[in-house]
């Protein structure tokens, strides 16, 4: 049964803190948000969906707005609370000296039939500084109008299980005046007049610019561009019918002129820094980030959007997104990313490997993601993990091998921080 907060502490009685040398078993949230698929986390996860509902992301980890609740035969208890109660044992004094008492790192597998919101996600000091001025002005955390709903900064790496597409980063300035131009429309074609002069320094103003125009101008806009996007075969201009279809009259309609269109193949990942514009367009993936839900929204969404601090908190500057393709470690394949919240790796296992896990001392994350992998530790004891099934492997417990048949993600700090 699930333990009400104010009840933790006699239902952690029961369960006993020898429960930290075993595998934390995790009841993960699901989230119906509306761009989410119907089928696809319905066959990933094994479960039904009678009534077709839009199925969009799960949720594995301790944030607190849907903490994975952590199964014991005597009861449950949710994983943010019982970190709370004993942070050492879960985490491990390395990551609280790092990171608070906290799980650092947050994993989501997400499924989007349609594209999300065009966001950005502030760094450390602007988290903490927004979410300070929201808390001290009493905006409520359930708020449609709040930005910031935690301290933290959200860096993301999205790792690809079927073919997926996004939309990441502003383009070269060259790129953009490209598209402009070959939308042909007379504002557009000022503004790739203004770009060619000022380069990066005129992409503000005309970011600000698409960000804030009305449904009406958005309609005209889309009209007088109308035959470019119809009859030239441009991939941007096809995402932008596609979007028109999704998000009629919407400014974030007009977004892949600006913003880098990227696609990825099953295996293939990309890290997204704080401060970057982005959107998921379509897909399936395994998103893992720092433990944070900090959302600055650009468009693409019914939702709250607060351009000021939105125009405040991005990068204005181009870039070009790198495809991350692992560096393969025996059965482990690791995406490197440039932060220390986490790692993501894959482990594939065949018949007769075994492959060592929860050997740093710091909690680790394992979510079975194919076929079924015994995980034992240093007694011999084992535990089975079936497709859709994860654990925590809290810091109080070391020595732990993998072995079986089929392909783990795995999440934890990042090892160049590990002693």
């Amino acid at each position: 049964m699930k333990m009400k907060e104010e009840t933790f502490q006699a239902a952690w009685q029961a369960i006993g803190s020898e429960s930290l040398q075993q595998p934390l078993w995790l009841k993960n949230s699901l989230q119906h948000y509306e761009w989410g698929t119907t089928d696809v986390l319905p066959w990933l996860l094994g479960i039904a969906n009678p009534e077709q509902q839009p199925q969009a992301e799960v949720w594995v980890g301790a944030h607190p707005k849907a903490p994975s609740e952590v199964i014991f035969p005597e009861g449950s208890v949710m994983l943010d609370k019982l970190i709370d109660s004993q942070p050492h044992a879960v985490l491990g004094a390395h990551s609280i000296t790092r990171f608070g008492p906290k799980l650092p790192f947050l994993f989501k597998i997400l499924s989007a039939r349609k594209a999300l919101s065009i966001q950005v996600h502030p760094d450390l000091a602007q988290a903490q500084a927004g979410f300070a001025h929201e808390e001290a002005v009493g905006i409520p955390i359930t708020a449609p109008e709040r930005n910031y709903q935690d301290a933290n900064h959200k860096p993301e790496l999205l790792y690809a299980l079927t073919p997926f597409y996004g939309l990441i980063g502003f383009r070269p300035i060259d790129e953009i005046v490209r598209l402009l131009t070959l939308a042909g429309e007379q504002q557009l074609l000022q503004w790739a007049e203004h770009l060619q002069k000022g380069r990066e320094s005129a992409l503000v103003p005309f970011y600000r610019w698409l960000l804030l125009l009305s449904h009406k101008e958005v309609t005209h806009l889309l009209s007088a561009i109308s035959p470019s996007l119809q009859f030239n075969p441009e991939p941007t201009f096809t995402e932008i019918q596609r979007l028109v279809h999704e998000y009629p009259a919407d400014s974030g309609v007009l977004a892949p002129l600006v913003l880098n269109l990227v696609s990825l193949v099953p295996g293939e990942a990309i890290f997204i820094p704080a401060r970057t514009p982005h959107a998921y367009l379509r897909g399936t993936g395994i998103e893992v980030m720092a433990c944070s839900d900090n959302v600055l929204r650009a468009g693409l969404t019914p939702k709250h959007i607060s351009p000021s601090e939105l125009l405040n908190t991005v990068i204005f500057q181009s870039m070009q997104p790198e495809i991350i393709r692992p560096a393969v470690v025996g059965m482990e394949q690791r995406f490197s990313v440039p932060v220390d919240d986490f790692e993501l790796s894959i482990v594939r296992l065949q018949q007769g490997d075994h492959f060592p896990a929860g050997m740093s001392a710091d909690a680790e994350l394992l979510y079975c993601l194919k076929g079924e992998v015994s995980l034992t530790n240093e007694l011999g004891e084992s535990w089975l993990l079936a497709p859709a099934t994860s654990v925590l492997l809290p810091a109080a417990s070391t020595g732990w091998q993998l072995s079986g048949y089929g392909k783990i993600a795995r999440v934890r700090i990042r090892p160049s921080l590990m002693h």
